[in-house]
């Protein structure tokens, strides 16, 4: 049938065709069956590629929730990995099918289906649906060790690589991400073994065949470095301070995560709050709560000889917020005489509307889900919170001073008692005046709302 409806246009029929004419046309015939070569475009249809980018973006990586876990990657032409469900780990495998993925788990191979828009991940099967989010693997650099191991991220040339001490005996190693965990190899001489950083919610563990250590970022300073000329410093939760000039407080560079408030939440009991992932912002904190995060943390770090009696971690004031964000001068003597007197100055500039990527607000995005307000012509791509970094920092490097979550300080917002200070807007604001950099909103200290969170600073010379 191929060669027929190729070869009837260029032959005329049978009995009237001329000598040369056929030897060409059984030429055409012959070069078209030696080369294997359709003569006719080939259509490449969708389930050619069941590993496009797309589907690479949405699906590939490690997603957690209350109820399972889920560990996808594409390999040999299927998608394969695991799911973690009661405490029981099935092996599962699927295809993407016109942007669902769909598979069997377990050896009764029980079928599921699962959507994703890339940071959440809807998983079926049967009557359970399990609602997951994408569990990232976080910016590796520095030491993270257990009693048994030690691999120090020293990333040379931009790459994922350093050194493993295992064993009693030093490695280099180099290792790349997939699908939500770091996989490597680690090399001494001719001896070269492969490695796995597993990323689950537990947090990171080394793997090396059957071994296998849960390891932690280790702070590596010496005492009152951090007052020194470091430019940055990292805590023991991975969160990284910067000087502000003009102020005596090292400035966290992010409000406070969801990896690092749960971290808190595992040591004490009964405490509520919010994340819409671990590299999100905290919210759904009350001013007390951020204030017993900051004590903890202290007293963590003093007991594990990273701060010294006179370091602490406690929320800013409203001035080294004002500072924080570019405010030099402000009149008013307190937070709410303060309020807004500073006019057509945001976090991003003096323009108005904001440009492109300026930080976490009521976007074109949040209007067509949930109908609020939104800046005219401004789209960030988010409805709520978004990932701590996601926008351009300021000049001191710090994010999201504008958008994302409200920031808890510690002044009375009338000066002398009631309501606490909230500075830097939220992601549904679309007000100009709300997201001027000079904005406060005053709180009760007991009151919480998903769109308040926290700021650490860390300051020397206040005992307390």
């Amino acid at each position: 049938m191929f060669t027929t409806i190729i070869l009837m246009p260029f032959c005329p029929p049978s009995g009237r065709m001329r000598e040369p004419l056929r030897h060409h046309c059984a030429a055409i015939l012959l070069l078209s069956l030696l080369a294997f070569t359709p003569l006719f475009p080939h259509v490449t249809h969708a389930q050619d590629n069941p590993f496009d980018k797309a589907a690479q973006a949405s699906f590939s990586g490690r997603f957690v929730g209350p109820e399972a876990t889920l560990r996808l990657k594409p390999e040999a032409g299927k998608w394969t990995g695991s799911l973690i469900f009661k405490g029981t780990t099935y092996t599962l495998q699927g295809e993407n099918k016109e942007g669902k993925l769909e598979g069997t788990f377990g050896e009764e191979a029980s079928a599921f289906t699962a959507t994703s828009d890339g940071d959440n991940l809807s998983f079926t099967a049967g009557t359970f649906t399990a609602k997951l989010q994408r569990q990232k693997l976080p910016k590796l650099e520095g030491v993270y060790a257990s009693k048994r191991v030690k691999l120090d991220f020293q990333n040379k040339d931009g790459g994922l690589n350093g050194t493993i001490l295992f064993n009693g005996k030093q490695f280099q190693f180099t290792a790349t991400e997939s699908s939500g965990d770091l996989e490597g190899v680690f090399k001494s001489g001719d001896e070269a073994f492969k490695f796995t950083l597993i990323n689950d919610s537990s947090g990171l563990s080394f793997q090396t065949g059957k071994f296998s250590d849960p390891v932690s970022w280790k702070p590596q300073r010496l005492q009152a470095t951090a007052f020194g000329n470091a430019a940055r410093w990292t805590n023991s939760l991975g969160m990284v301070f910067v000087k502000v000039p003009g102020t005596d407080a090292w400035f966290s560079i992010w409000d406070t995560r969801g990896q690092d408030y749960r971290v808190y939440a595992k040591d004490n009991e009964g405490i509520l709050y919010n994340y819409n992932g671990v590299d999100h912002p905290v919210s759904g904190v009350t001013w007390n709560d951020a204030k017993k995060f900051c004590k903890w943390l202290t007293e963590q770090e003093r007991g594990d000889r990273i701060l010294t009696a006179n370091e602490l971690y406690r929320l800013p004031t409203d001035a080294e917020w004002s500072l924080a964000v570019g405010l030099q001068d402000e009149p008013g003597s307190t937070p709410k005489e303060r309020n807004e007197q500073v006019k057509g100055v945001y976090p991003w500039g003096a323009q108005w509307p904001p440009p492109s990527r300026a930080g976490n607000y009521g976007d074109k995005t949040a209007q067509r889900q949930n109908g609020w307000p939104a800046i005219e012509g401004y789209d960030d791509g988010y409805v709520y919170t978004s990932p701590v970094g996601s926008f351009s920092a300021n000049k001191y490097g710090l994010y999201d001073m504008g958008g994302n979550v409200a920031q808890w300080c510690e002044d009375f917002y009338h000066g002398q008692s009631g309501a606490r200070v909230l500075r830097g807007s939220i992601y549904q604001e679309s007000y100009p005046s709300y997201l001027l950099s000079s904005h406060r909103v005053d709180g009760p200290p007991d009151r919480e709302m998903e769109c308040w969170g926290f700021r650490c600073v860390l300051v020397q010379g206040e005992a307390k």
